[in-house]
């Protein structure tokens, strides 16, 4: 019994796959993730299966790490699932999408349930090559753009892996388990292919050029579960290939407490300077990223206090997972049917959630692991304060977005998606009250509170900035270009660049290439003077973020 649960939580999406193109297969694909479902709460954990036929031998279990990612992996496959087979659009209907879909959840269950690394690469390729279809769903340009960077960065990572683990399995003799390369030494090369390779999936700075673009073309539900569950891939494989101890050198862990840190300010600032919602949640889960790997490198550099870290660690990635694939649906929900008044106050729970508010499982999350870094890191607990209020003004500028997005017309609610959304939400809700007691759930109110009002209040001084604040230049009409009224040292610029340019004899086809020039000019003038306001923006933010950071490393 167990050991067919193990296996049809990958085998059944595969399957699946192949009716996915028939007329009523929509209704499939929920169906896909209820194996994972089952198999957390009947397996034990400790089970163990061995498939010696499969791969090169591949084994298959549960342990208490791959028990949390199952559950709340395949729980957020499911909503996604629902999601897609209630929409009603092209999405659904496409038998193209829905085959990638199962591909990519089939590939991201078994690296989950994956107890060797050659099956954890199998469906580590699996998720990460799946997932091509899924951003290239529209065909438009912008769509096989952003799929193909998508694809060239994540064939790197692959590559990367693969790399790494021929040197691991060199090492070890041609062990190819993880409990036989729990105490094989790492190199350092080792290392570094492991952190960069899983890094790009985790779209750390630098190896994050992927993700803005595909993001923006995505299927929302798509979204949701990339950067609710399949980020999240990047982690598990770090905390699979680079467990604590002495197999790792401490001083990786240092290096990745520090990349953490870049991390989470690096996509906060980068949030707080979109304008598409869509955009700024992924440059957050980026942010939330670099919370993430802090704690790995924590715990990589502090082996005493390791156990605790992962457990708080798993917490983090739980209360994400849940919580940015809710962020994601209902922002789907609201490019359908316009900024309701309920869409709105769910979303604003869902922010308040994320930045780790008290009495949310943000704020449980935060506790966890606070309290695992308390004895050993007390400096982190800074970073984390900071964090939190960054976060914070991050969420104040995404409901600032959705309020002030463009009415359309009105558009009902699709019945299912939504009441699969509330279900989700009220989850998150309720969640935190059943798993830790009201003491833990008091926290971070006080940087919260201050995101909120300086987010507030930054909001409320850019709208009383008058519109002629800047100047807006028109572009002239052609009547207008030798008349008094611009400024002659401009026509008389303009007039000499473009003499010494043009290599035409008639007046009619000079008068015409001035006028074609000037045009352009004016054009640009107009573009650049229009965008200043935006700057102006963006300044404040940065100014603000950075002024609360340098506060936070001077009172460290």
């Amino acid at each position: 019994m167990n050991s067919a649960l193990l296996l049809m939580t990958w085998l059944l999406p595969l399957l699946l796959a192949t009716l996915a193109r028939q007329r009523y297969a929509h209704w499939l694909l929920p169906l896909a993730a209820l194996p994972a479902l089952v198999a957390v709460a009947v397996v034990p954990v400790g089970t163990a299966v061995s498939l010696p036929w499969l791969l090169l031998g591949s084994e298959l279990g549960i342990d208490e790490t791959g028990r949390v990612f199952l559950g709340f992996s395949s729980l957020l496959w499911l909503v996604a699932a629902v999601t897609i087979a209630g929409s009603r659009n092209a999405i659904a209907a496409s038998g193209r999408f829905r085959v990638f879909f199962l591909f990519a959840m089939a590939g991201n269950l078994a690296l989950i349930v994956a107890q060797d690394v050659v099956s954890f690469y199998f469906g580590f390729a699996l998720m990460g090559l799946s997932a091509y279809g899924l951003i290239a769903q529209s065909a438009s340009r912008r769509a096989r753009r952003a799929a193909r960077s998508y694809l060239a960065w994540t064939i790197a990572g692959e590559l990367l892996l693969f790399t790494a683990i021929i040197s691991l399995a060199a090492s070890s003799g041609g062990a190819l388990t993880f409990d036989a390369l729990q105490s094989i030494p790492r190199s350092p090369l080792t290392v570094l292919l492991l952190i960069t390779g899983f890094g790009i999936k985790l779209a750390l700075p630098l190896l994050h050029w992927w993700l803005p673009p595909a993001y923006a073309v995505t299927p929302v539900a798509a979204v949701a579960v990339f950067s609710g569950v399949m980020i999240k891939a990047g982690l598990l494989g770090l905390l699979r290939f680079l467990p604590p101890g002495e197999a790792t050198p401490a001083g990786w862990g240092t290096l990745l407490v520090v990349i953490g840190a870049a991390t989470i300010f690096f996509g906060v600032i980068a949030g707080l300077l979109q304008k598409r919602p869509r955009l700024l949640l992924g440059y957050s889960s980026i942010s939330k990223m670099g919370v993430l790997m802090t704690g790995l490198g924590a715990a990589l550099a502090l082996p005493s206090a390791a156990p605790g870290i992962v457990v708080a660690l798993l917490v983090y990635a739980t209360h994400h997972a849940l919580t940015k694939t809710a962020l994601f649906l209902g922002l789907g929900l609201v490019e359908h049917s316009g900024p309701r008044l309920s869409l709105l106050i769910g979303l604003g729970f869902l922010a308040l959630v994320l930045a780790g508010a008290p009495l949310t499982s943000g704020a449980l999350a935060k506790s966890a692991l606070s309290g695992s870094l308390s004895q050993e890191a007390p400096a982190l607990l800074t970073l984390l304060a900071a964090s939190a209020l960054a976060t914070t003004l991050l969420m104040v500028r995404f409901m600032f977005l959705l309020w002030t997005r463009r009415r359309r017309e009105i558009v009902p609610l699709p019945g299912i998606p939504f009441s699969t959304w509330l279900c989700l939400v009220a989850l998150i809700l309720v969640l935190p009250f059943l798993l830790a007691d009201s003491g833990r759930l008091i926290i971070n109110a006080g940087p919260v509170s201050l995101g909120l009002v300086l987010g507030l209040v930054t909001i409320l001084v850019l709208n009383r900035i008058p519109p002629h604040f800047i100047s807006r230049h028109k572009r002239p009409r052609t009547q207008d270009l030798s008349s008094p009224t611009g400024p002659a040292v401009w026509h008389a610029l303009q007039t000499a660049r473009i003499k010494g340019q043009l290599h035409v004899t008639s007046r009619a086809h000079t008068a015409a290439a001035l006028q074609r020039q000037a045009g352009e000019w004016l054009a640009r003038l107009q573009h650049h003077t229009e965008s200043a306001r935006r700057s102006l923006t963006g300044a404040l933010w940065l100014g603000i973020a950075g002024g609360l950071l340098a506060a936070f490393a001077a009172a460290t």
